[in-house]
């Protein structure tokens, strides 16, 4: 079983999946789910100064990695302190196709620290340009 715990729908704000970037990763980076809108958003940033890479997709660059990095540094502070309540973290960013909101969720496991996970999404921000 993925994560029982937490309900990601009721956190995310209503938008279209189709505008919607999702990244799902482990604790150790390994992306286990993309879909084709965060691997079309991040094709989009080439300075690439670290980055995160699964056999297969497209690696996960600055600004997501900064995010990431960020989301997992609280998650660990979370297992840490046997604190099993979920969090989110939100960013704007921007680059030459308008603004996106970054919002990372970190989902710690109780049971099994290492089936903790990073939850990534991205939204286009309405009024920016299309991408």
């Amino acid at each position: 079983m993925f994560i029982g715990q937490p309900d990601l729908a009721a956190l995310a704000a209503p938008t279209s999946s189709a505008e919607t970037g999702l990244i799902v990763l482990s604790m150790d980076g390994q992306i286990l789910h993309t879909n084709d809108r965060a691997r079309e958003f991040a094709r989009h940033f080439t300075n690439e100064p670290r980055r995160l890479q699964a056999p297969a997709t497209t690696p996960i660059r600055h600004p997501l990695m900064d995010l990431f990095h960020d989301v997992l540094a609280q998650l660990e502070k979370h297992i840490a302190a046997e604190d099993w309540s979920q969090f989110e973290i939100t960013r704007l960013a921007r680059w030459g196709g308008g603004t996106v909101r970054l919002r990372g969720f970190g989902i710690p496991d109780q049971a099994r620290r290492q089936q903790s996970r990073v939850v990534l999404t991205i939204h286009h921000q309405s009024g920016a340009s299309s991408w």
